[in-house]
């Protein structure tokens, strides 16, 4: 019986067992968000760059894991501009709705509803100011290291030289293809 539980069917798709990856070490966070601002120029797709960790522990140590997402100060203010707008916008709209409710009574309550709601847009945008700030110290501590280090996943080894062209336009101190393979790095491509 082909695809029962004790033989599987093997016509699913086949499943890559390395990655190719362009590594760069990069002297401050100010070069990563160029690095990063260029890469996306060139056609990576955000979704392929990284910030790995220099020494992730073995259990990180995939290609999955081990790395943060890459945010730069033009995700950081677009996500407070967010947060104060849903909250302006979600204060506004209690209040409207308390004055449709009380036919007009309530109209002081919209005031307040809608102050309300850009105090929290302010305290969303203070404590997103305030994690930018850590990231930006936490990166830069790794710049002193030298450890700081930005990766974009190559789905076309014909784009290494793309890749490794922005890495070094954006100051990169050294730059390298790396295969990983089975959560580790394989080797210099």
């Amino acid at each position: 019986m082909s695809g029962s539980a004790s033989n599987p069917d093997k016509s699913g798709p086949t499943l890559t067992e390395t990655v190719q990856e362009v590594r760069g070490v990069f002297p401050s966070d100010q070069a990563v968000q160029d690095a990063i601002s260029r890469l996306e120029m060139a056609g990576f797709d955000r979704a392929a760059i990284s910030l790995p960790n220099a020494a992730p522990a073995p259990l990180e140590a995939t290609p999955e894991q081990g790395a943060e997402n890459p945010e730069t100060e033009d995700d950081s203010q677009q996500s407070r501009t967010l947060h104060t707008s849903m909250a302006a916008t979600v204060g506004a709209l209690a209040g409207a709705g308390a004055v449709v409710a009380t036919g007009g009574l309530a109209l002081p309550a919209v005031a307040a509803a809608i102050a309300g709601g850009v105090g929290l847009g302010a305290v969303a945008g203070g404590l997103s100011k305030a994690s930018d700030k850590v990231q930006h110290e936490t990166r830069e501590e790794a710049a002193a290291r030298g450890e700081l280090l930005l990766s974009v996943h190559l789905r076309d080894s014909g784009r290494q030289a793309v890749a490794e062209q922005a890495m070094r336009e954006a100051g990169a101190s050294r730059i390298e293809g790396v295969v990983r393979a089975s959560g580790r790095a394989a080797g210099a491509i």
